[in-house]
């Protein structure tokens, strides 16, 4: 730490800013710009039996989409006498109208009916950085907590 004074748990730069941590953290991040969205997905043993919780946040101030959400929910509507049985829901339009938040809302919604748990990935096909293969996906997914070993 050239330009940077330790002090306990403080650090000092020389411009005369600092950085502190008080309380308790598992994990702490400090940087100085951070755009879009940062996303923290707490990591456990697969031994564990615990399940794979992935979602992102729920949306703040979401408003205005009740007509889109009601058609999700039609997706899991049904009698509740039959077994489940998978459904998929496409979510299409243009980049930047909101379809990643109506559909991570929709899920923080419906939480409860999904009891094995949830994955996400985020594939990053409008972001400056490469896009995420179906591979890796795949490969993500397989690996998370609660999933079988590979």
């Amino acid at each position: 730490m050239a330009d940077d004074e330790l002090r306990g748990d403080r650090i000092q730069p020389r411009e005369g800013t600092h950085s502190e941590l008080s309380g308790a953290a598992d994990y702490v991040v400090q940087a100085r710009d951070v755009s879009g969205g940062v996303h923290f997905h707490r990591v456990s043993d697969p031994g564990t039996g615990s399940l794979p919780r992935q979602l992102p946040g729920d949306i703040r101030g979401f408003v205005d989409r009740s007509d889109d959400l009601a058609r999700l929910d039609l997706v899991m509507a049904g009698d509740e006498a039959e077994a489940r049985v998978s459904a998929l829901c496409v979510v299409v339009g243009t980049a930047g109208v909101g379809k990643t938040s109506l559909a991570v809302h929709w899920a923080h919604q419906v939480l409860d009916q999904f009891p094995d748990g949830q994955l996400y990935v985020n594939l990053r096909g409008y972001d400056p950085g490469t896009p995420v293969t179906p591979d890796e996906a795949l490969d993500r997914f397989l690996r998370a907590p609660g999933s079988m070993p590979i």
